[in-house]
């Protein structure tokens, strides 16, 4: 039984990190009727994207429907994107949802009214507005995208096995952790694809890091950043720093300083932004880059009964800084913590204003490097750096706990253990 004489009714939007966490603990707490909406069929982990693209993890395998997860926890899902939202009467509109190859629908819009609503729908990367990002470069906003990356990747491997192409140059725009990771694992996948399969992309694989700050993991330690940027000149991949792109095009980028990066494959990483959604509810107050405003209690500022979590809000420090970072640490945290406030505020219940823990960052290197930072317990101006092993064994410790709250630890540990059997019985790169 719950503690309501009427079971409130949350809506939430978008199933990232953040979002499908939320709804399961609401779901599973008995306190409120939860749906969610995704424009998307089923959830992938976001900080695994750049394997994907790798061809290192095949993203269907680790993908969940959300039909299921709503079956097993006890949330309804709507299959679509949001289409509108009357801010007085917290109604909702799903759009239709029509297939890729005609106009026919499949689902017709869906209108439903909530008592609170929870907005999680994420965020883009940012183009700045730079000409011919939208055309020339891959994002890794998704799975669909990442696949499709890596799909060019492997065509090109192909190319020069058959001696049809003599190298590959690949320039990516963004030396934050997603660039970072995914240089690294680029070269590592193009070692197994000469391992495993026979294709002659390492040596020839040329790739580029182009960044306007001047260190790579510009928001890291000093000490992990000289790690990560030591690590990938070892492996070759070239460093670019202090430098702008004023345009993107087929050859390649052109920096604002007149020199050309001529590249095959090209990715931005560079950046989020808030998605245009943003901008058609109305009543609601936009940061910079489209991201909404919250107080600290993640709710919208200028409306009521409206929250934002995860990469879409613009969620104050505490510390009179700027908005909290776009990362699944600072979602999962934010889910937790409205997870228990709603239950509480429908009491009449005080509530404290969220607070952000940062529990340190780990990127990966490779299959067996990663650097780790943590902040200090005695220090707060100061931070823990490791390196090497350990770290990416914690690296790897990131998804599984995000299973344990999808699944449970059963269920969690099942799945890393068919991950472990899949590692040892085939090829650890798609090689088709």
């Amino acid at each position: 039984m719950n503690d309501f004489p009427r079971c409130p009714k949350v809506a939430i939007i978008g199933g990232g990190a953040g979002g499908i966490e939320l709804a399961i603990r609401l779901a599973r707490s008995k306190k409120a009727h939860v749906t969610l909406v995704d424009k998307a069929s089923g959830h992938f982990w976001k900080p695994r994207l750049h394997e994907v693209a790798a061809g290192l993890i095949d993203a269907a395998a680790d993908e969940v429907g959300y039909l299921a997860l709503g079956q097993k926890h006890g949330f309804r899902f709507h299959y679509g994107s949001l289409e509108s939202v009357e801010v007085s009467t917290l109604t909702v509109t799903v759009a239709a949802v029509r297939p890729r190859s005609g106009a026919e629908e499949i689902l017709r819009p869906r209108t439903f009214h909530c008592d609170t609503l929870v907005l999680a729908f994420g965020s883009r990367v940012d183009d700045f507005g730079i000409e011919g990002v939208n055309s020339y470069c891959h994002m890794l906003d998704s799975s669909a995208q990442a696949e499709a990356f890596n799909r060019q990747f492997l065509d090109a491997a192909l190319q020069i096995y058959e001696g049809q192409r003599s190298c590959l140059k690949i320039g990516i725009v963004g030396a934050g952790a997603t660039g970072v990771e995914l240089a690294a694992e680029l070269y590592h996948a193009a070692h197994d694809m000469k391992l495993y399969g026979g294709l002659g992309t390492e040596g020839r694989l040329d790739i580029t890091i182009v960044d306007m700050a001047n260190r790579v993991l510009p928001g890291a330690d000093l000490k992990a950043s000289a790690y990560a940027a030591s690590k990938l000149g070892t492996l070759g991949v070239k460093i670019v720093l202090a430098e702008a792109v004023a345009r993107v095009t087929v050859e390649g980028f052109h920096l604002k300083n007149g020199s050309v990066i001529p590249c095959d494959l090209k990715v931005w990483a560079s950046g989020i932004a808030g998605l245009p959604l943003s901008r058609t509810i109305s009543g609601l107050h936009l940061a910079r880059q489209d991201r909404l405003i919250t107080d600290a209690y993640l709710s919208c500022v200028g409306v009521e009964n409206i929250y934002a979590i995860g990469d879409c809000a613009a969620v104050p420090d505490g510390h009179g800084g700027k908005a909290l970072p776009a990362t699944a640490q600072v979602a999962h945290q934010q889910a937790a913590y409205l997870a228990k406030a709603l239950p509480r505020k429908w009491q009449g219940k005080p509530i404290r204003p969220f607070v952000y823990n940062p529990r340190g960052s780990l990127v990966s290197l490779g299959h067996s490097d990663a650097t780790a930072e943590f902040p200090s317990l005695f220090r707060t101006d100061t931070a823990i750096v490791t390196f090497g092993i350990l770290p990416k064994l914690l690296y790897g410790s990131l998804q599984y706990l995000h299973r344990v709250a999808l699944y449970g630890w059963v269920r969690a540990s099942a799945l890393g253990a068919a991950d472990w059997l899949r590692r040892i019985t085939i090829p650890p790169v798609k090689l088709h």
